[in-house]
């Protein structure tokens, strides 16, 4: 499915990992990050040719990723992403992306903690495509959000937002994919939602 989507080719705009804890989720986006970076030729990857073989495809071009961790920061503490201090996912992402230039399109939301909206990370999007987002532990970070109170990262609504916002941008971008790890979780076996984060999560 990557494979299609930076070939412009088809394949899904956005793509969930969702399993048992254990289940390969971060090996596949390892997978995936290796094959969008890669500087050396796609035969020298063990396993990729095959891949690339049934997705019906000779090449896939390289493209920029950016990797979006849960677990790496606090939504109450502003951090820095290479020279560019950023306080929420958005400023992360478009940093990430495009440094100084891709933050400045979403500066504003940034500093406010409002979600940006799906024509801001549609052109963010485009504009440094082909690319793709990996996001770990988003339940991990938005569980954080207290009730109601807003933080330095946005609220517990405007990261939702966010992440609707930008599933939909990357549905009108061609090259774009973006590929999300969810925890699965049995509610009848855990009772507590602690692989999920609680309710909220």
């Amino acid at each position: 499915q990557v494979a299609r989507r930076l070939a412009g080719k088809g394949g899904e705009p956005v793509v969930q990992l969702q399993t048992a804890f254990g289940g390969g989720k971060t090996h596949t986006m390892l997978a995936v990050w290796h094959l969008a970076t890669r500087t050396c030729p796609l035969s020298d990857l063990p396993g990729i040719p095959p891949v690339i073989e049934q997705a019906g495809l000779i090449d896939v071009p390289t493209a920029r990723v950016a990797v979006i961790d849960g677990l790496a920061h606090s939504p109450g503490q502003p951090w820095k992403c290479g020279r560019v201090a950023v306080r929420t996912l958005w400023g992360e992402l478009a940093a990430q992306l495009g440094g100084a230039e891709g933050y400045a399109l979403v500066k504003e939301a940034d500093v406010s903690g409002t979600a940006p909206g799906k024509e801001v990370l549609r052109d963010l999007l485009a504009r440094y495509a082909p690319c793709v987002v990996l996001i770990d532990e988003l339940v991990a970070y938005v569980r954080q959000f207290p009730e109601g109170r807003p933080l330095s990262g946005g609220t517990f609504e405007s990261n939702l937002s966010f992440m609707q916002a930008l599933t939909e941008a990357a549905k009108q971008v061609p090259t774009a994919v973006i590929l999300a790890s969810l925890p699965e979780s049995d509610p009848a076996r855990d009772r507590n939602h602690s692989q999920v984060g609680g309710e909220r999560g």
